[in-house]
């Protein structure tokens, strides 16, 4: 593995998404209580990854400091898109054990995607050509990768929708990664926004116009954050792991 980080790092990110919707897939299909397998394994996994980049990766795992407070601001969109996910009101047919697991999948699944596609990936494409192509290819990898959840009962409209909205947030969360260095934001926004989705009252018409307004947000900020001055300047990981 060390032979292919240090040679092929874009071959060592995909091994890593790969290993990832695997274990989300093999969860699944043991089945038992709803999405419980799949938090447990994907929470032995997340520690895994954790401790072997922390010796090995530097990702953008820093703490903010009082410098960085501007960059703080970049992520406030995020923050309005975490409350439109909240705005159904939680499912009251919902039992505390099941929020719980919609909690602990979810958390795994932010840090995992945020550290793989916008640490691992973004980074090593960055390296070998550049931030632009960078950001495009971690954005639509990261939408595309949603494919797999037509094995989880997805219809196709339904699907292709949500894939269009992960690529332009992957978009996103790719160019804040490049202006600010730090994946923290990132997973936090990721953890909420997936929790929000979930345990919300579901109704079809409104998840419509909510997806339509999460994406017509998420397009604007990536405009706007296209024309902020540091996305055209080239800098690269110089972060540590804490």
């Amino acid at each position: 593995m060390n032979r292919i980080l240090e040679s092929k790092p874009v071959a060592h990110a995909l091994v890593w998404i790969v290993l990832y919707i695997l274990i989300v897939n093999i969860g699944d299909a043991l089945g038992g209580i709803p999405n419980l397998v799949t938090s447990l394994l994907l929470t032995v996994f997340s520690l895994v990854l954790f401790f072997y980049s922390k010796t090995r990766m530097h990702v953008g795992f820093d703490r903010f400091s009082k410098s960085d407070a501007k960059t703080v601001l970049y992520y406030l969109p995020l923050a309005a898109l975490v409350v439109i996910a909240f705005l159904g009101g939680v499912d009251p047919s919902l039992r505390v054990r099941d929020i719980l697991i919609v909690i602990l999948l979810m958390t795994n699944a932010g840090y995992l995607e945020e550290l793989l596609f916008r640490g691992y990936l973004l980074a090593a494409i960055e390296k070998g050509k550049g931030k632009k192509r960078a950001i495009i290819i971690s954005g639509i990898t990261f939408g595309l990768g949603h494919i797999v959840n037509i094995f989880r009962g997805y219809e196709v409209l339904e699907l292709v929708t949500q894939i269009a909205g992960a690529v332009v947030i992957g978009l996103v969360l790719a160019l804040l990664v490049v202006l600010t260095r730090n994946l923290i934001p990132g997973i936090l926004f990721h953890i909420f926004f997936n929790i929000g989705g979930t345990i919300t009252v579901q109704h079809s018409s409104r998840e419509a116009l909510l997806l339509l307004l999460v994406i017509g947000i998420s397009a604007l900020y990536l405009l706007f954050l296209l024309k902020h001055p540091l996305a055209t300047q080239s800098s690269g990981y110089t972060t540590r792991l804490v």
